[in-house]
């Protein structure tokens, strides 16, 4: 929030709407537990189409012409799709609506990895700010898949493995922001 203060939002590609909205959400989430009140998973639905958006335009002004193009047309079909076959409305969190949005990540992130390792230029790709963060949402991504898939079958069969992976999510969460914020250090320090 201090850099989009001095620099604007689009100097950090208006990553501070998305960390805002993280961290209200999961400052809300946090204190329904604390309240026992657990009436609050059906805001990660519509956080997770927010997700699906948010990040289709982060890449749309980094990635070339044609591929915005494609990406909107992704952009679409999966909206369709969540608004014809998902039920986001539903009071419980849809586990597809979490899978979708880890491989549109997934496939948003090796793209920009493709183009970034083919058109090389004079930046280390350690300075580049999108490398953090599509690290961190690949990073992030391919863990909720692996614990979401099998998280009903966990659940029944070995409850006790279920909640290490759950503690491990914790863990990645903070690995994949600790990501975003050195993508920030990077977006103040590039000017991107």
């Amino acid at each position: 929030m201090v850099l989009a203060g001095k620099k604007g939002l689009s100097s950090q590609n208006y990553f501070t709407i998305y960390l805002f909205l993280s961290l209200c959400l999961e400052l809300y989430g946090h204190y329904k537990i604390y309240v026992q009140e657990f009436d609050f998973a059906y805001l990660f639905n519509y956080y997770s189409i927010f997700l699906i958006i948010f990040f289709n335009r982060y890449y749309a002004r980094i990635f070339p012409q044609k591929l915005k193009i494609f990406f909107l047309y992704v952009l679409i079909a999966i909206l369709a799709y969540v608004a014809l076959f998902v039920k986001f409305y539903s009071e419980n969190y849809e586990n597809t609506l979490g899978i979708l949005v880890c491989f549109y990540f997934i496939i948003n992130a090796l793209v920009w990895f493709y183009i970034r390792l083919k058109n090389f230029d004079e930046i280390k790709i350690f300075n580049d700010p999108h490398f953090w963060v599509s690290c961190g949402l690949l990073f992030w991504s391919i863990f909720f898949i692996f614990r979401s898939i099998p998280m009903f079958f966990l659940q029944d069969n070995d409850p006790g493995f279920l909640q290490i992976l759950k503690t491990m999510q914790y863990c990645v969460n903070i690995i994949m922001y600790g990501m975003f914020y050195i993508a920030l250090k990077n977006f103040e320090n590039s000017g991107k």
